[in-house]
C-alpha cells in the first residue's frame, strides 16, 4: 500500500448530500444542524447550484470543518445538483437535506443505527416538524408522519403524492446505484421516481420520532399553484414508469430519455388537481387563469370536476356563478399568483375633428 493510500481519511458511514440554490439567510441554520449531530462518522456535502446570491458560495466557504465538502457549479437544477452531491459522497449511507431545513441532533445517529438494526430495509424515514416560512400562514407549525411504519413499493403506488418527505430520508447508497439514481427527467418528484426504483429491492422504514424540521417556503413548490401541478404531473409519470417497467422492463424515460414527458398518458388524478386549481383562481378573482387551467383539465381527461370548472369559468359574472364556487370545498385558498402575462390595452384612437 502506497504512502499515500495509508494517509487517506477513512470513508464516513454516513454521507450527507444537499444542493443549494439561493435562500443565503438559511444557509447557517442547515449547516449548524448538521455540524451538531451527535454522531462521529459522516461528511455534509454540499452543491452550491449556482446559486444568483453572491453571499452563498462567501458563507458556505466561510466555514472551516473538515467534515464539510462544498462544490460550486453552474446552475444545473435541483436533480442534476443533487445527483452531483451524490457522486461526490464516500458514505455508505445516504442522508439527503433539503435547503433551509434542519436535521435535529439525533437525526442522523438513529437513522444509521435503524438501517444496521434492519439490513433488509433500502432506507429510512422519519416523523418531522413542518414550518411555513412566508406568506399568509407564516410560523404555522404541523406534524407530519408517514401513515405506515413500513413503505413498500405499493404503497408508493397507492399514495396522493409521496408519504415519504425528501429531505428527511436516509438510503444505501449501493442501492441507490443499482436503482440507477436520480433521472433528470424528473425536474419536479425526482424523490418519487427514485423511491419506486429502489423499491424493486426492499422497503423504506420509519423511525418514529421528529428528527426533521421542513421550512415550507412561500417561494418553494407547495407556495405556487403552476409548480404544485406540474409536480403532480411528475409523481403521476413516475408511478406510471413504475408499472410500465413492472411489465415490459422498461418505461418510457428508458426508451426515450429526456423527451419521455412528450409520451405521458392523460391521467385522471392530474386532470382532478388541475380542475381543482381553475376553480381555485375562480375563487380568486382571476377568471383568465380558471379559463385556461379548466380547458387544460378537459384535455387531460374529460370528467365530472373538469366538466364543472369549464362550465364555471365560461359563466363567470353570470347570476349564481360566484355563488356556486363560493361553496365548492376548495382547501389551501391562498397562493394563486397570476400566472398569464397581462396585455396592455391597445391606446385609444383620438376621432379626428372633421371641418
Amino acid at each position: 500500500m502506497s504512502p499515500l493510500a495509508q494517509q487517506a481519511p477513512a470513508a464516513p458511514k454516513v454521507s450527507v448530500a444537499c444542493a443549494w440554490y439561493n435562500r443565503a439567510d438559511y444557509i447557517q441554520d442547515t449547516i449548524d444542524s448538521l455540524l451538531a449531530q451527535n454522531f462521529d462518522s459522516f461528511e455534509v456535502v454540499v452543491v452550491n447550484d449556482g446559486s444568483s446570491d453572491v453571499r452563498v458560495a462567501e458563507i458556505l466557504d466561510g466555514y472551516d470543518d473538515p467534515r464539510l465538502r462544498v462544490i460550486h457549479q453552474g446552475n444545473q437544477g435541483f436533480t442534476r445538483a443533487i445527483a452531483r452531491a451524490v457522486s461526490e459522497a464516500r458514505g455508505a449511507f445516504i442522508a439527503v437535506q433539503g435547503s433551509g431545513d434542519l436535521s435535529l441532533p439525533g437525526r442522523l445517529a438513529k437513522q444509521a443505527a435503524h438501517l444496521d438494526a434492519h439490513p433488509d430495509q433500502i432506507g429510512v424515514a422519519s416523523f418531522r416538524e413542518n414550518v411555513v416560512i412566508g406568506g399568509d400562514r407564516d410560523g404555522q407549525r404541523t406534524i407530519g408522519r408517514p401513515e405506515k411504519s413500513v413503505i413498500d413499493r405499493n404503497t408508493l403506488l397507492d399514495h396522493i403524492g409521496s408519504p415519504l418527505n425528501h429531505g428527511e430520508v436516509m438510503f444505501r447508497r449501493d442501492v441507490y446505484q443499482v436503482a440507477g439514481g436520480y433521472r433528470p427527467v424528473f425536474h419536479l418528484a425526482q424523490d418519487m421516481d427514485l423511491w419506486l426504483r429502489m423499491t424493486r429491492f426492499g422497503v423504506f422504514g420509519v423511525v418514529e420520532e421528529v428528527l426533521y424540521q421542513r421550512r415550507v417556503f412561500d417561494d418553494g413548490v407547495k407556495g405556487r399553484v403552476d409548480k404544485t401541478l406540474a409536480q403532480t404531473k411528475y409523481s403521476q409519470m413516475a408511478k406510471s414508469c413504475a408499472r410500465e417497467f413492472d411489465r415490459n422492463g422498461a418505461d418510457i424515460v428508458d426508451l426515450f430519455g429526456l423527451e419521455a414527458p412528450l409520451f405521458r398518458g392523460a391521467d385522471a388524478l392530474a386532470a382532478k388537481a388541475t380542475a381543482k386549481a381553475a376553480l381555485k383562481y375562480l375563487r380568486n378573482g382571476l377568471p383568465d387563469e380558471a379559463r385556461v387551467l379548466a380547458a387544460l383539465a378537459w384535455r387531460e381527461r374529460p370528467g365530472p370536476l373538469p366538466a364543472l370548472a369549464m362550465l364555471l369559468s365560461a359563466t363567470h359574472g353570470m347570476p349564481g356563478s360566484a355563488w356556486l364556487v363560493g361553496l365548492l370545498p376548495i382547501q389551501d385558498d391562498s397562493e394563486t399568483r397570476p400566472l398569464l402575462p397581462k396585455a396592455s390595452k391597445p391606446a385609444q384612437r383620438q376621432s379626428a375633428d372633421i371641418a
